[in-house]
């Protein structure tokens, strides 16, 4: 479960995407502050297919749901988890990185980023509090497929503080590769994976 890759020739991610993909989220839910992308594009995990890695600086201040617990929860894993993928869809697309996602650009990835995104399995593991004031976190997709119109991504996460705190997780995404058709109101029709 742990993403343990060797983070080479990081990258940073423009703010511009930042701002852009981080817009759906109200203000006092915008954790992630900054993020690098790794150049390490050569590595191969064991199926010798891409192993693509995104680090990234947050802090939260203040829950945005509940008071003070005094550590990073798993609410608050999945939002981070959550923003640190978008951007790292969106670094990938805007440079033109992922093959399963050749024929998409910003402007649709925009369009479809909330519609068409689906987490089909998600786990997290908590194994030392982590201090949500300051943390990093470290995103690797390791797996890419397209099955008819979805495509697959699974990925791996984890989090961890300059105290030792750490916790990860393991996490597929379904994408639906085509615009969410409407029904009679003009509304996205419900879709099951």
């Amino acid at each position: 479960m742990k993403s343990n890759a060797e983070l080479i020739e990081l990258k940073d991610v423009n703010t511009n995407l930042l701002n852009l993909f981080l817009e759906p989220y109200k203000d006092d839910c915008k954790y992630l502050q900054k993020a690098y992308f790794s150049n390490s594009q050569a590595q191969k995990n064991h199926e010798n297919q891409s192993l693509w890695v995104i680090k990234g600086d947050f802090a939260i201040p203040e829950s945005c749901y509940i008071s003070a617990t005094g550590h990073f929860n798993s609410v608050e894993f999945n939002i981070c988890y959550n923003q640190l993928f978008y951007i790292m869809i969106a670094y990938l697309l805007d440079n033109h990185l992922l093959a399963v996602m050749q024929d998409w650009d910003l402007e649709t990835y925009k369009r479809r980023q909330l519609s068409n995104f689906l987490i089909v399995k998600f786990s997290s593991i908590f194994r030392r509090p982590i201090n949500p004031s300051k943390f990093q976190g470290t995103l690797s997709i390791n797996k890419s497929s397209v099955r008819g119109n979805l495509i697959i991504l699974k990925t791996t996460c984890n989090f961890s503080d300059n105290q030792d705190g750490w916790s990860e997780g393991d996490i597929t995404i379904a994408v639906l590769n085509s615009e969410p058709e409407l029904n009679l109101d003009n509304s996205p029709e419900s879709v099951s994976v």
